[in-house]
């Protein structure tokens, strides 16, 4: 079944992609604190952080204190992680 070694690769690769798939659909978020950020593969890092730079400035006039602290909060938390990955991390692992 998998004697040739690309086809074991493709079977893990599969695999992860099936393990990714269900830990999304197990995420839970409470009301406005959960973010789903998805990154096209040639996208540029930068254009994603500046689009959530803008995203928080626009958070900011959120009336309700506790609904702006929470995408806020959720907002910088996305930032810090997008600053984990670099553009070759993300080609390389999702051509």
């Amino acid at each position: 079944m998998a004697d040739d070694p690309s086809a074991a690769d493709r079977n893990v690769e599969i695999w992860k992609i099936k393990k990714l798939i269900k830990s999304l659909e197990a995420a839970r978020g409470n009301g406005t604190s959960m973010i789903s950020l998805i990154i096209p593969p040639k996208d540029q890092i930068s254009r994603v952080a500046k689009m959530l730079a803008d995203e928080f400035g626009t958070a900011s006039n959120i009336k309700s204190r506790v609904n702006r602290l929470s995408v806020l909060g959720a907002i910088t938390s996305v930032q810090q992680r997008l600053k984990l990955y670099n553009k070759g991390w993300l080609a390389s692992t999702f051509p």
